[in-house]
């Protein structure tokens, strides 16, 4: 897989994105407000075999003490491959530098980032809209 970051990739297909996204088991996103998020992160990592998108991630950091590590995917069908691996190698060695790096991650793929020094959290915590908290709950992203 070539692996090219925010400063070397031209600008992705957003819509290309965005369903890669939902092919990897996360959340829909419109594509216009999945580019303002990517736009607007420190970091992206953008994967590629041939000219196909098969991998991403991207991290929010103050580039001092804390980055947030979001929407690390890898296509259905490239996982088992390594590439998950290479994206994470990568991300490791760009983040950890600068201190601690957090992930929410979806329940599946807890025990995969056990593998790249990530910890569970007693005292992590989410606020957010009734309606996303409920679903977040039904998800069995909130355990009480």
């Amino acid at each position: 897989m070539q692996l090219l970051t925010k400063e070397n990739c031209p600008e992705p297909d957003w819509r290309a994105l965005a369903l890669l996204i939902e092919r990897g088991g996360l959340n829909a996103r419109d594509p216009q407000l999945l580019a303002q998020a990517y736009r607007h992160s420190t970091f992206c990592w953008y994967g590629y075999e041939g000219d196909r998108l098969i991998a991403t991630a991207r991290a929010i950091s103050d580039l001092t003490w804390a980055s947030y590590l979001a929407d690390v995917v890898i296509d259905p069908d490239y996982q088992g491959r390594g590439y998950g691996a290479q994206l994470m190698n990568e991300i490791s060695r760009t983040l950890l530098p600068f201190g601690k790096v957090f992930i929410y991650s979806v329940c599946d793929k807890v025990e995969f980032y056990k593998n790249y020094q990530f910890s569970l959290l007693t005292t992590g915590m989410v606020a957010s809209s009734p309606e996303s908290l409920l679903s977040m709950r039904e998800q069995g992203y909130i355990l009480e």
